[in-house]
């Protein structure tokens, strides 16, 4: 065969390894790598990355070789993979066995149980090559199965988890591959834990639990006497032949029922996100507890418990008595199929009648007994279903979408088990410890509605799919919360119609959305509740529109920093705030300033911003657990401001503002806030501490709120449109004739290619306000000149265009406005007539103002103008420095003295230059920010060392500090380079 890859992009296995000679292996016996030189089989399929790996091959051979069509199953998943790709996080099905110390299991006995499993079983050695374009089963009659061997530490379950990661994560070659990857991790040369993965094409999940049943034996006793069950291939034989005419009856029962069923087509509510279909996952003991209590009361099984709790949210406010439901069914209820090692789930259909209002007791005898008429149905050809419905005239795939798909996929979900012990109050306090998140949407799927059930340690996990064209997003969770909430109800009294108190609906939604922080030990997290207001949408503000496009930009998780906002507001420890004051202080921000509580939506292939009226804001509390060790707090809220703004923010589904509280001594000394770029600024920011200072200590605000995102995005579509013109005007004037100053590469550029420089200075600090005091000037200013200086010093070019940051406070009503406004301007200076250093600073003043004057302006309209003229809007202004000075406060107290000329002087040798983690992709050939640090500032450049090489990164830095210095002391002449203090 040919050789095996894995491509990234399309996750397949592109490429096959062919016999396998001359691969690294493990002798059995010997347990250590050995290299064969050849093999007896050599059909073996392997992705290449494992050709380098300590591999075992385990040699199997047994019955039930030959051909077969698909099974029924097969043949729904592959007529998926055809329409949709390869599914491969659900269709790779991961198992781990683990194996005790006291067994003393080694390599080699192992490798043999792993063999004589494969033998057992004919569908683990069954491909599905194509045939005349279409694919057929084939089990062979002998082979060998490679093994991957980790070296694991303790009782290996870490190493086992990478290991299911690593094989599972691959979609299979179905065609050419077995479809089960196995690997073995050792621990002390004894295997502790052995990794399988199956592909779900050809073992479905019950299946999957007998074949491990049968690996924990093999390894045990190293034989099984019991002959095993079904295979995939004798599965498809009897459908191609006996089981036709139990398909035929399902196919009638399925457009029998669906005959019952009203025929009134779903309105969209609105346009639907980008992926469409979103999906929450409430993990809740309650729930599980409960589901188990009421199966017990109503003698039904658990499975139809969470059915009806799930049918019973899903029907309440559809307007529809009549309904369809899809459970997913095994199809093991036939003797001869209990141990089939074959994919059989196929999906049930039933319809549940709720005339007459009835109570929850009521709802559940309904759906128990109409999903088992369903159950009983699933067994079908689905060619023949489909070709059914469509003789009918009945267009097939959209004909269920208005229902409801439930597929409990837990591994054991039968009788047999008593009846926990849980009062009313018992089940009440384990909801408080349900969690709710977010896992990644579709861009397709059969249903609207659809609900999948899943084991997780201590209680049950529900994740609920909703398509949000049909059902706001923000609906998803209260579904779940009011499901956990009816069940919990239903554990020990009747529940009437209609069956819930809540006045959450999935046809209106809720506000009680949000990606909560991740709390440890000692810490909790308390939702809390906002009232605003008004819920309204408008399209993105022109600094949002910006800052978007630096998002699709800056994709490293280094860069996505600078699109989080931290910042920390000590609390005196005078003041005795309390948690709760603090949460209330928490929950009037939130309700005080719409923006933070705008997230994103996308409508028509363009991002909207929408705001919501009253939610909850989870906010985490921390208390210090040594106040001795950390008095104030300090050192904790330093910790969760690394944890709160490691995270990307989810703008679809998260709201904008991250926060914590650090309490010492029951009393909160600090609290953490996180802002989302897109949202608010950093002058917005600044606001909103400042508010939240004032709602601390005093519980009011005492001015009126700002502008906020959408009054913003409203002027900027009216009012302000003919000041984008004129903006945009002046950028292409200033640019005509406008030199760049990175245009020509110096070199080659090492890996990574962008490199960070940091020169942390007290000169500079002292030195700037002197300079602003002594030329009347503001301290940015003084940055801005001693840039350009430095970039064009020695080069005699009559102009230097450097992009600088606006914050666009300027405009009347925008100085208190929360929200982003800040755009880059772009500043030329003049320098014909070699400038000393004080008309440098006048004419950089005047050129600094001209752009901020222009730095407000619709970016659409921007891009488009500089498209026609052709540049590349994304990549030509690259040729140009960016100065980003981000200094909260930059005024000049004149009435502070600064140190005198030695002092001053003095203070350039505890300067500090270190090089900062490097970037792999960058927008800008060079970037300067200007930040505050303590007593000092932080020049910080960014460089693309193609064009700014990075033995020039600290000459750079140095040399605006010495310009500086110099020129806080006396007048410098052109060329403004002074030389840096010698180290």
């Amino acid at each position: 065969m040919g050789a095996s890859s894995v491509h990234a992009a399309s996750n397949r296995l592109d490429r096959l390894i062919g016999p396998l000679c001359n691969t690294r292996s493990i002798d059995p016996a010997a347990g250590r790598p050995v290299l064969r030189s050849g093999m007896r089989f050599a059909d073996v399929v392997i992705p290449v990355e494992w050709a380098s790996e300590p591999l075992l091959h385990a040699e199997f051979s047994g019955t039930g070789a030959g051909t077969a069509p698909l099974t029924w199953a097969q043949q729904v998943l592959w007529r998926s993979i055809s329409r949709f790709g390869s599914n491969h996080q659900f269709l790779n099905l991961r198992r781990t066995v683990a194996i005790s110390a006291r067994a003393g299991i080694d390599v080699a006995t192992a490798t043999r149980a792993v063999g004589a499993l494969v033998s057992r079983h004919a569908a683990l050695r069954t491909r599905l090559p194509l045939r005349d374009g279409e694919p057929h089963q084939e089990a062979v009659p002998a082979g060998v199965l490679p093994l991957l061997v980790c070296v694991g530490t303790g009782d290996g379950a870490q190493a086992a988890r990478a290991a299911a990661g690593r094989l599972g994560d691959v979609a299979f070659d179905h065609a050419a591959e077995w479809p089960l990857r196995m690997a073995l991790v050792t621990v002390d040369e004894r295997v502790r834990q052995v990794v399988l993965v199956f592909s779900h094409t050809t073992v479905d999940a019950h299946a999957a639990e007998v074949v491990l049943r049968d690996l924990r034996l093999l390894l045990l006793r190293g034989s099984l006497p019991t002959p095993p069950g079904p295979q995939s291939t004798e599965v498809a034989r009897l459908q191609h032949g006996a089981d036709r005419r139990r398909s035929e009856r399902s196919v009638a029962y399925w457009l029998r029922e669906y005959q019952r069923l009203p025929q009134e087509p779903m309105e969209p509510t609105g346009p639907g996100l980008d992926p469409p279909f979103r999906r929450g996952v409430l993990v809740s003991s309650a729930v599980d507890t409960a589901a188990r209590l009421i199966a017990a009361r109503h003698r039904v099984s658990v499975p139809a418990v969470l059915a009806a709790g799930y049918y019973a949210m899903a029907a309440r406010n559809s307007g529809r008595t009549m309904s369809g439901l899809f459970p997913m069914a095994h199809n093991r209820f036939r003797t001869e199929y209990a141990n089939a090692v074959a994919n059989l789930g196929q999906i049930g259909f039933c319809v549940v009648d709720l005339a007459g209002r009835p109570d929850f007791g009521e709802v559940l005898s309904r759906v128990w007994a109409a999903s088992l008429n369903g159950l009983r149905h699933a067994y079908y050809e689905p060619p023949a279903l489909r070709q059914t419905f469509e003789e009918q005239g009945i267009e097939f795939d959209p004909a269920f979408r208005a229902h409801y798909y439930f597929n409990d996929v837990r591994l054991s979900v039968g009788g047999g088990e008593s009846a926990p012990e849980a009062t009313a109050d018992d089940l009440r306090a384990a909801m408080a410890s349900s969690t709710f998140s977010w896992t990644a949407g579709l861009h397709q799927a059969s249903w609207h509605l659809l609900t999948h059930v899943v084991d997780e340690p201590g209680g049950v996990g529900i994740t609920l799919t909703a398509d949000t064209r049909l059902i706001a997003m923000d609906a998803i969770e209260p579904f779940l919360r009011d499901m956990e909430e009816l069940l919990v109800r239903a554990a020990h009294t009747d529940v009437p119609w209609p069956w819930s108190t809540t006045t959450a609906t999935a046809a209106s939604g809720s506000t009680r959305v949000a990606t909560e922080p991740v709390a440890v030990d000692g810490e909790e997290i308390v939702s809390v509740p906002f009232d605003g207001g008004r819920d309204a949408s408008a399209p993105l503000t022109w600094g949002q529109r910006a800052m978007w496009r630096s998002m699709d930009e800056f994709d490293s998780p280094a860069g996505y920093r600078v699109l989080s906002l931290p910042r920390k507001l000590p609390v005196p420890a005078r003041s005795e705030v309390t948690v709760a004051r603090a949460l209330q202080a928490v929950g009037a921000l939130v309700a005080r300033h719409e923006s933070l509580r705008t997230r994103f939506r996308r409508r028509d292939d363009e991002l909207h911003q929408e705001a919501t009226g009253a939610g909850r804001l989870p906010v985490l509390v921390h208390a210090v657990p040594r106040p001795q060790d950390d008095p104030d707090g300090r050192d904790a809220a330093a910790a969760l401001t690394a944890r709160l703004r490691a995270p990307r923010f989810d703008h679809v589904a998260e709201w904008p503002l991250r926060i914590a509280l650090v309490t010492v001594a029951d009393r909160v000394r600090q609290v953490v806030a996180v802002f989302s770029h897109a949202t608010v600024d950093f002058h917005a920011s600044d606001l909103v501490l400042r508010d939240l200072r004032a709602l601390l200590l005093s519980a009011t605000a005492h001015r009126a709120p700002g502008l906020q995102s959408l009054d913003l995005a409203e002027r900027e579509r009216d009012v302000e449109q003919r000041r984008s013109q004129r903006a945009v005007a002046y950028w292409v004037r200033e640019l005509d004739g406008l030199a760049p100053s990175l245009s020509e590469p110096v070199g080659s550029a090492p890996s990574p290619r962008y490199r960070r420089g940091s020169l942390v200075s007290a000169a500079v600090h002292h030195a700037v306000r002197l300079v602003a005091a002594r030329y009347r000037t503001s301290t940015a200013n003084a940055i801005l000149a001693a840039t350009a200086a430095g970039l064009s010093g020695d080069g005699g070019q009559p102009t230097c265009g450097i992009v600088v940051m606006a914050n666009n406070r300027f405009q009347p009503g925008h100085e208190q406005a929360i929200g982003t406004l800040n755009q880059i301007g772009l500043c030329r200076l003049d320098l014909a007539g070699r400038p000393d250093f004080a008309e440098l600073l006048s004419r950089a003043g005047r050129a600094a103002l001209n752009a901020y004057r222009h730095a407000y302006y619709d970016p659409a309209v921007w891009e488009s103008t500089f498209t026609d003229l052709g540049h590349d809007h994304r990549t030509f202004l690259a040729h140009y420095c960016y100065l980003n000075d981000a200094r909260l406060s930059r005024e000049v107290d004149p009435a502070q003295p600064g140190p005198d000329e030695a002092d001053l002087r003095a203070m350039t040798s505890g300067s500090d230059f270190r090089w900062l983690t490097e970037l792999e992709q960058f927008p800008w050939r060079c970037r300067v920010q200007v930040l505050d640090a303590p007593g000092a500032v932080e020049l910080v450049v960014t460089a693309d060392t193609r064009y700014f090489p990075a033995q020039r990164v600290e000459p750079f830095l140095r040399g605006i500090e010495a310009l500086l210095v110099e020129a806080a002391v006396q007048d410098v002449p052109w060329p403004w380079s002074p030389a840096p203090a010698a180290r």
